[in-house]
Formats: C-alpha cells, structure tokens, sequence
C-alpha cells in the first residue's frame, strides 16, 4: 500500500477497466515474499540471468526468429534496469518511486556443462493453441516432450520461456511453489511476444514478457487476488490500492480506493505503450526472490562500480564484419571459435594477446551464431545475428 495522494475533481472520473477480450495474463496470485527486502536496489550488485526459450508452432508464422528473441531480450533489459525511452512519460507524482531492479538477461550460449549452446529449442506441433492444452493429469502440455511440448531445460539454472499459440491468455507465469521444477518458467502467446509492428495491437512493444518476469520474481497484480477496495492488494508498500486492472491507454488520473492509480505500472494489464516502470519497493520483492528463492539462476555478478575484468573483450559488429578486442594481459593460449546454432564449426583461430581480430561475415547464411574464447582458466561467450 502506497500513501494515498487525493484529488477532488468538480467531475466524475470513470476507471477505465479490463473487459471482455483475451486475458492480459492468466496468472491470479503468486505468494508473497519476505525477508531483506528493504535493501535499496541501488546499492545492489547486477545480476545476469541466462533465458532458454521453446519456440512451439504449428503455422511459420509461429516460428519466432532468433532475431525477434534478441530484441525481446533487449526490451526486457531496458525495462528492469529502468532506462526505457519513455520513462518520462510517468506521472510526476509516481516519478521518485520508479526503481532499478540492476537484473540483466541473456541469451544462453552454453550448456550446464559450458559447451555452446543456441539457448533456443524449435518443434513444430499439430496441436491447435499449444499452450492452452493441458492433459489429463492436470500438467501443461507445452512443457512436456512427451505430451507433444518442449521439456524444460535446467529450471533450476534457467529461466525457461515457452512461445506457443493461445487464444486465451497473452501470457502465464508458474508460481514460486513451482520454483526450479519442470512446470517452472513462462508461456508467452507469439502475437504478445517481441516487437511487433502493428498499430492496432496492445502487446507491441514486448512488454508481456516484462510483466510475466515480475511474476517469475515475485510479485502480484496491483489489484491482489481479488477485485475491489479494502481487499488483499499486492503486499507492495510504494504502490497505490487499486480496484480493479485497466485497459487500453487511460488518461492519468485515474481514482479508486481513494486515491490515484498506478496503472502505468508493470503489473497493471494497459497497452504496451503504457506500461512504463516498476516501483523501488517491487524492486526490492524481485531481488529478494532472486537472491533467496531463484539464486540458482545468477550466472555472474558484477560489482556496479567496477570496471575491471580479468578477461576484458570487446565485440562490436557492422553489416559485414565481426571486430573481437582483446585488452587482456596475460592470458596464455587464447582460442577463438564460432558455431552455429547447430554445433556446426564455422570459424576457428588462435586471439593473440592485445590483438584486434576481424572477422568477415559476408558469406555466411542469415542466422544467429555463437561466439566462444577460451583460455587456460577463462571462458567467454557471445551470442550475434550475422549473414544475409
């Protein structure tokens, strides 16, 4: 609950509320967490987060590009590191309460055993709305292989991430009880997945994805569980009691229980485009799911004031051209290798210490590609599109 901030008007304003189309998020409540959760974000290491996605289609538009699945990943960085480019677009009575959750996702590009790895799993299915089926024993089926899904891969290492067809809900997240099972990780609809560039549609920007990593990390729907005012709310202290969730793109303000609503907020179920920021205290639940609930999933962690590596690279791409950097200082023997999504081999050399290595890219077929460093007690990957 935040303090509530009155306006009087000398007319009537009318919630704008969710009615009578597919469901922005099928999820009704994830438990709340408790602990050290008062830490401000801002003193906070970054953590980085390796995702796994299952691309499930029946029909080539289904089949998400490696492309789309990197400019949602960016979507999402942007969105918890607090640096989306229409932040400004936040009331200013809400402005000091926009935190920074310092989490930083990734493409995986390797294995739990360290070997390259696409981080993307395809399977084409017959079945019609994929990620609405659920067996008779009560299980999703588009996270069984057996079932006619994808497995999960690692749970308890990854955050999985299935794309397939509903046409019931854009997006559904497992509870925390769930935490590092096969049944853990989210389902995102294709058409509420990446940037889509369609004026009419209300999941454009990618930010269903947003909103079902604040579930993955803990925390509720601003209304609570249940519709109304004096009822159980989300548990969060920064943001307002809130009714009832909104659609479309309301004008602010917006009034219920007394004061004015946070709608712009992540956990609320408005157009993309109004979906703006998460609050200090959401932030704080996140991080405290993360660092005692879901710790398995952290890769690396990066003090925020440090600029110091032991394995400094520098990857940086124009059309034709991969450029490595290689600022290190006595690294040994360095080995430079490229694969394709498949495993494939495609390019092979030694990096030699302080040496800038160019590589040409033209020839090579359109696709995403995986880059690997290796030296005698270090390991560097990096995911890129390439080829045309």
């Amino acid at each position: 609950m935040y303090p509530v901030i009155h306006y009087i008007f000398i007319f009537l304003c009318i919630p704008i509320f969710l009615i009578g189309q597919k469901e922005r998020c099928g999820n009704e409540h994830i438990a709340p967490v408790t602990g050290s959760s008062q830490l401000k974000a801002e003193t906070r290491s970054i953590k980085t987060i390796q995702l796994v996605f299952h691309v499930l289609y029946k029909v080539e538009e289904e089949n998400i590009s490696a492309q789309d699945i990197l400019e949602q990943i960016d979507r999402i960085n942007l969105d918890f590191a607090g640096k989306n480019e229409d932040l400004g677009l936040v009331p200013d009575v809400f402005q000091d309460l926009i935190g920074k959750a310092n989490i930083t996702f990734v493409l995986a590009s390797e294995t739990v055993d360290g070997l390259p790895f696409s981080g993307i799993f395809r399977q084409q299915t017959d079945l019609d709305n994929i990620a609405n089926q659920i067996s008779i024993d009560g299980k999703q089926v588009i996270k069984y292989k057996l079932l006619g899904g994808s497995d999960a891969y690692f749970p308890e290492s990854y955050i999985n991430i299935w794309i397939g067809r509903s046409d019931e809900v854009f997006g559904v997240t497992a509870p925390l009880d769930l935490a590092g099972t096969g049944d853990d990780g989210i389902i995102i609809t294709p058409d509420a997945f990446g940037i889509i560039e369609d004026p009419e549609s209300v999941t454009n920007l990618g930010r269903t994805l947003t909103h079902e990593l604040g579930h993955y990390f803990g925390l509720n729907h601003l209304w609570g569980t249940s519709k109304g005012c004096g009822n159980d709310d989300d548990g969060i202290e920064d943001t307002p009691e809130q009714e009832a969730p909104y659609s479309d793109c309301p004008e602010f303000p917006q009034v219920t229980c007394g004061s004015a609503d946070m709608f712009m907020n992540f956990m609320d179920f408005t157009n993309d485009d109004c979906l703006l920021f998460f609050s200090q205290e959401q932030v704080n639940v996140m991080r405290t799911t993360l660092e005692e609930i879901r710790s398995g999933i952290i890769v690396t962690t990066s003090d925020i004031s440090s600029h110091t590596h032991d394995f400094d690279i520098t990857v940086s791409q124009s059309d034709f051209e991969l450029t490595i950097t290689n600022d290190s200082s006595s690294l040994g023997e360095t080995t430079l290798a490229i694969y394709s999504t498949a495993g494939q081999l495609i390019h092979k050399d030694m990096l030699n210490e302080l040496f800038v290595h160019v590589i040409d890219t033209n020839q090579w077929p359109r696709g995403v590609y995986i880059l690997a460093i290796y030296a005698v007690d270090q390991r560097f990957t990096h995911t890129f599109v390439a080829g045309y």
